[in-house]
């Protein structure tokens, strides 16, 4: 980090940003911090090298008025960032925001991916049982090495399937095939049906493919969140109508919410009114314990483009039904799994 000729901070640590100053994360990684408080602006500059990985750890990170850059809108962060929260259900809470949390009181998040084209889409023609490719509808940009999710096209949401691409043939730009590194296990319709013979009366069906991966990774800690189901949050909160800006897109989320606890979720705007600037797009919500994304007393924010993959409750929350011209569009779900510790609709 960019700490002038002071020592460094180590494990356990706290580090205060004032109001003011600008730090650069600019080392492959730190120590597992217990607290980073942001009054002026914590930034994460990418490498020149996209297959970089920087780590960075926290129990908790608190932005008070001040900025948490991982890119920007116009300038992505290009390399890759693993983002990794510590704690567990025992831990010290910070009122209202929890543990384990970037905890948004004011001021500016930016969580900014590489764009991805399409994050969903659907398949052409039928995958069989035992098939290894998949012919997609539309032209992809996805990349061998990166992880894709199956919908379900039958009876049990626990048929969707989770797989690497190994290869990506664009004979057909418009119509590639992928080839994916274990044989499907289930079947995954693709077609159209008619109901008539003049062809007047119709459905089309085709199981959606997700995409996964990013070059950005928000996680609960590996060691502790599956086991516990007590994984990382991004809480958002301030006190009136833009007072504070949080863009978050092309993000993977993983390992995340916090069962058995309302107001724990991967990504949660919290009672804030108006939100003109702030949106949600792009990003994978995969293996959440306690759903996708609350809207709960915002309004204006925009939720669109999102994959959500293997989630306990409701995936997209709108929670009081008081909440106001959000805008929710082309979003994603697959293998949603019911809750005991929420409402009953979860």
């Amino acid at each position: 980090m960019t700490w002038g000729g002071d020592f460094p901070p180590i494990d356990g640590d706290l580090v205060s940003i004032p109001k003011g100053l600008n730090l650069l994360v600019d080392v492959d990684s730190t120590p597992i911090l217990s607290a980073v408080v942001v009054e002026g602006a914590l930034i994460f500059p990418p490498s020149p090298n996209p297959n970089h990985l920087r780590t960075f750890d926290a129990h908790y990170v608190m932005v008070r008025g001040g900025t948490f850059e991982a890119g920007t809108e116009a300038y992505p962060y290009t390399s890759k960032l693993l983002i990794t929260m510590h704690s567990n259900r025992s831990s010290p809470e910070l009122p209202i925001f929890g543990n384990k949390v970037i905890a948004m009181y004011n001021g500016v998040l930016d969580l900014h991916g590489v764009p991805r084209t399409p994050t969903w889409t659907e398949l052409d023609i039928t995958a069989d049982i035992g098939s290894k490719t998949l012919t997609l509808i539309r032209d992809v940009d996805w990349q061998v090495g990166e992880s894709i999710v199956i919908a379900p096209s039958g009876y049990f949401n626990t048929e969707a399937e989770e797989r690497v691409i190994v290869a990506v043939d664009r004979t057909n730009p418009s119509k590639p095939v992928i080839t994916i590194d274990k044989p499907l296990e289930n079947k995954h319709f693709a077609g159209i049906q008619y109901f008539d013979d003049a062809k007047l009366d119709w459905i089309e069906m085709r199981a959606e493919v997700g995409l996964l991966s990013r070059n950005i990774m928000y996680r609960g800690d590996p060691e502790t969140s599956a086991k516990n189901e007590y994984g990382a949050q991004i809480m958002v909160h301030s006190n009136g109508m833009e007072t504070l800006t949080a863009r978050i897109e092309y993000v993977h989320f993983f390992n995340v919410g916090q069962s058995f606890q309302l107001g724990r979720y991967p990504i949660h705007f919290h009672l804030i009114g108006a939100v003109h600037n702030s949106y949600i797009k792009g990003n994978t919500i995969q293996q959440s314990f306690n759903r996708a994304c609350t809207i709960h007393g915002v309004h204006y924010l925009r939720i669109t483009q999102n994959v959500a993959y293997n989630v306990k409750g409701h995936n997209f929350f709108i929670e009081d039904a008081a909440e106001t011209k959000n805008f929710l569009e082309n979003n994603l779900a697959i293998l949603t799994r019911r809750s005991w510790s929420l409402l009953n609709s979860d």
